[in-house]
């Protein structure tokens, strides 16, 4: 499935900007399974919701960002559904590994590409980039 962020209307938007270490993935997990949960979708959303971003924002944090550089998590709805966006400094695009069963790593965008709707990057004007990814709330 196809989705560009031009045929997103968003209805409620809430973000929070943490920096990149390793307590600011459960600020984010936190932070998106409260807003999940207050617009009373599902707790099985809320669990996928809670995952989604918590591989987002690892992938920032280990990929993307120095210590201490801003992550911005966004949750908003659209008319595809929830969508969760995480958003970096860096213009490097992250890529799906292909899964080994010796490797301990590498497998958070798969699980993000077979948990949702569709996900994918856009760039950020000024430089950095935009993962996002719409949940099934159906």
């Amino acid at each position: 499935m196809s989705w560009e962020n031009d045929q997103c209307v968003a209805a409620a938007v809430a973000e929070i900007v943490v920096e990149a270490c390793g307590e600011s993935i459960k600020e984010a997990r936190d932070f998106v399974a409260e807003w999940v949960g207050a617009h009373d979708f599902a707790s099985d959303l809320v669990y996928v919701a809670r995952t989604v971003v918590s591989e987002l924002v690892t992938n920032a944090l280990n990929h993307a960002c120095d210590p201490g550089d801003p992550i911005t998590a966004r949750v908003l709805l659209s008319d595809a559904g929830p969508v969760i966006e995480v958003e970096d400094g860096s213009d490097v695009r992250p890529l799906v590994q292909a899964l080994t069963l010796d490797e301990t790593t590498g497998r958070g965008l798969a699980m993000v590409e077979l948990m949702t709707l569709a996900w994918g990057v856009r760039p950020r004007g000024g430089g950095g980039k935009v993962v996002f990814a719409v949940l099934d709330a159906g």
